[in-house]
This record gives structure tokens, sequence and C-alpha cells, in this order.
């Protein structure tokens, strides 16, 4: 009899790909059947984060709710993988008795003889692996671990320094994925800009990305978690030229004070940061670039909290994440201490307001321009409409756009955009039915009443 699976996977994306990789080999067995029930499952797998505290609160959360599972079925195996166990290994096997089994990040292989207890070979791993996005898009980790050394950041001390995988396996693994009718690739890693300078290569993203375009099947190339000063004048110009890589740019700035970037570890200057952000906007016109900065770090005090407010009214960024930090132990940064948790709380609010309004104005200088846009699925909250998005926006990440029409999930459609329907998400309708409609106006002299629906969306 086959075993029920129940598959709990937290964290960030390249996270996601290593559950990909895990269920993709499980499933490849034939012993197994999965199930999103976990009083039904006979094994429960929970691939952790451990990379900032609220995250490992999420992480134990799970593991504890597998547990009592477990207590009213001693029968089930709870297994747990990933981040957090490889920060915490020792700790996490005294204290948690009741796990059946533990997998490490560099233990994926092993899959099914930790969590199955059989033995099984697979030479490459990555092939096998189960989509578990939408099927029209999909992750491409292209290396594991950082060697940036930024003062605040736990991955080196999880997953270790920076590992490119060969652009050889990368391009095998992205022409199977367009095989299985993946369109859109994310390109992520630690930092994707670094790839191959472990093998003293710095030109070889721009190298995989020239490889990468030529994957017959693959659409969009979207690139994420770009370091800002591994962005050399070769991939701005790559990016500019290429008919696959869309003009959006993630590219983590974290700080923009001179001081409380070098307490961070960072390796650029205010100076650097706006003239590359002026260089992407002039040689990309109609480029979208993400950001993410920490709010609160040790070394930030009013001012330079104000030059970072500032700073972001400034330049008006398309998209930007704001993170209060997290004071993790064996950083760098752990030595220098923490901020009042209420103080790093309402700077994070006055930075979100300001940029809500910023999106606010953006989004509405996009009313009345056309777009090609992907489409992710059906909407709950607006019938009669699907949720889509064009090159600005990435998949649960930035804003959507909600498409009128019935579409299938991964179509590509040509759209304009007629209103907003948040700060953040946009309403779109098809340019076909829009010529359509004026033509039923020319006709009639009348004004089409186009169904003009207004929603709102947490930010």
């Amino acid at each position: 009899m086959k075993k029920k699976v129940a598959v709990i996977s937290l964290g960030c994306p390249k996270n996601w790909v290593d559950t990909e990789n895990i269920v993709g080999l499980l499933k490849s067995t034939g012993d197994v059947v999965f199930v999103g029930d976990l009083k039904e499952a006979d094994i429960i797998i929970i691939n952790t984060c451990g990379f900032i505290q609220p995250a490992k609160e999420e992480s134990i959360d799970e593991i504890l709710t597998a547990i009592e599972e477990k207590k009213e079925d001693p029968e089930k195996r709870v297994i747990v993988a990933g981040c957090l166990y490889q920060r915490y290994k020792e700790e996490l096997k005294k204290e948690l008795p009741e796990v059946d089994a533990f997998l490490g990040i560099d233990e994926i292989e092993r899959s099914v003889e930790k969590i199955l207890n059989r033995k099984f070979a697979a030479a490459k791993p990555y092939l096998l692996r189960e989509v578990l996005t939408p099927k029209h898009l999909a992750y491409l980790k292209i290396s594991e671990g950082c060697s940036n050394a930024c003062a605040y950041c736990a991955i080196p001390l999880i997953r270790g320094p920076l590992r490119s995988r060969p652009i050889e396996e990368l391009v095998e693994e992205a022409k199977i994925l367009a095989d299985k009718g993946v369109k859109e690739l994310y390109v992520i890693a630690q930092d994707t800009t670094a790839y191959l300078h472990d093998r003293n290569e710095r030109e070889g993203f721009v190298k995989l990305l020239k490889k990468l375009e030529k994957v017959e099947g693959i659409r969009w190339i979207r690139l994420m978690y770009t370091y800002p000063s591994h962005i050399t004048d070769s991939l701005i110009d790559l990016i500019a030229d290429s008919e696959k890589i869309v003009k959006y740019i993630d590219v983590p700035l974290q700080h923009i004070n001179d001081k409380v970037l070098a307490s961070m570890g960072r390796k650029y200057t205010r100076r650097y940061a706006e003239e590359l952000i002026e260089k992407l906007r002039k040689r990309i016109p109609g480029i979208a670039i993400r950001t993410t900065f920490i709010v609160g770090f040790p070394t930030e005090g009013e001012k330079e909290f104000e030059e970072l407010h500032s700073f972001i009214k400034d330049v008006e960024f398309d998209w930007a994440g704001f993170f209060k930090y997290s004071r993790e132990e064996g950083t760098a940064a752990y030595r220098l201490g923490d901020l009042p948790e209420e103080l790093k709380e309402s700077r994070l609010n006055l930075l979100e307001e300001t940029q809500f309004w910023i999106y606010e104005k953006k989004h509405r200088e996009l009313v009345g321009k056309g777009f090609e846009l992907i489409v992710d699925g059906k909407s709950e909250e607006m019938p009669g409409f699907v949720e889509a998005r064009s090159y600005r926006n990435a998949y649960e990440i930035d804003g959507i756009i909600y498409l009128k029409g019935h579409f299938r999930p991964g179509e590509i459609v040509k759209a304009v955009v007629t209103d907003l329907a948040s700060n953040v998400d946009l309403i779109a309708e098809p340019i076909g039915d829009r010529d359509k409609a004026s033509e039923r106006r020319g006709k009639r002299g009348t004004p089409e009443d186009r169904g003009r629906v207004n929603g709102e969306r947490a930010v």
C-alpha cells in the first residue's frame, strides 16, 4: 500500500526548490501519494526556514503541530528538513526526540532513504523534480550558499559559501522545465550575480543567461536576488537587448546611508547605488526595479533613518519590501546589540506607508498603457476576471493585474490597463475586446459600459 505523504514548505523560493526535489524523488519511487491533510498522512515532512527569528518560530510551530498529530497516531512519521535543522542540528535532535528523521540541505539525494527507509539511487535528482508552482512558471536555483559575508546574514552559517552549479546542468534542467510547460523562468540564488565567482569567472552570470535564452519554450526569464556591486555593464546590456529577459530586476539595497552600509558589510556606497539606479533606468527604458531594505539595524540612528526615508521618497522604486532587523546569533552584527522593537516597528510602518503612496502614483501612470500579461489563474476576488501579471510583476511578490475575461493559466494576452484595483493591483482588459468595444461604440454612437470594477486588496 502506498504511503500518504503531507509536505509543508516554509521560507524562500530557494527552499521551495529543495522541497520540489524531495517531492520529485519520493514520487519517482511510485510508493507514495501526496495529501493535503495532516490527519490523513502517514508521513509529515516539514521543510523549515531558519533565517530570522519569525521564520524560526513558524518552523517550530509547524513541527510541534506535526508532533501533536503523531501523538494521536503513533504510527505517523515526522520528518524535519531544511535550514532550521541545518543551523541547529544538535539542539533539535535533543529537544525533539519525537521527530523520526532529519534531513539536511546537503542530504536531499538521500530523501528516499531517510523518509521511506529504503535505498534509492538517482544520478541527477534535479531531473526528477516536481514543479509545485503553477505549471507555467518555475524557479531555477543556479547556486548554493553565499560568500558575500553580510554582517547580519545567517545564510553562510546555514548553507555555506558560494557553490555554483555547472552551466550544462542548469541548461538541461531548464529544457526539462520547458518541456513540462514552463514559460516563465525565475533565476534564483542567494546572489545570482555572483554565479561562477567561486570559479574565478566574473561574467559567469551573463554566460549562463545567454545559454538560457536559447531554451525553446521559455518566453520570460526573470532575474531575482542580484547584488548591487555585482551588476556589470555587460549584464545591463544583455537585459536591454534580450527578447526573453524581462525588463525587471530584483536588486536588494538593504540601506542607503554609507555608515550603515559599511557596518552591514555591504560592498558599495550610496553614490554607487544612485549611479546604478540611474544607469538601469537610462539604458533599460521602462525597467521595473524591486528592492528591499532592512529597518532598525543597530547603527541606524535618527539621522541615518531619515536619510533612508528621504531616499525612498525621491527614487520611487517600482516595488520595495521592508524588514525589521533580526539579531541573529553567530553573525558579525550580533555584537552590535539591538534597537528597541517599538522603534523598529514605527520606522517600518513609516516606510511602508510612504511606499504605499508611491505605488498609487506610479500605477496611475500605467492606466491606458498596453502590456503583455501572463495569466496565473481564475480570480476568486473578482468574478469574470483572471489574475495575471506583466513583466513588472513577479509571482507572489509584487501586485497582480485583474484581467477581464476567461483565459487559461500560462496564456499570454495583450491587454491595456484600465484602472486601479488598489494601490498595488491593477485592472486590465484584452486589447482585442477593447477594439471590438470601440467599434460597437462607433456603430451605436453611445458610450459602452465596460463593467469597471473597483476592488480592495491588502498591501
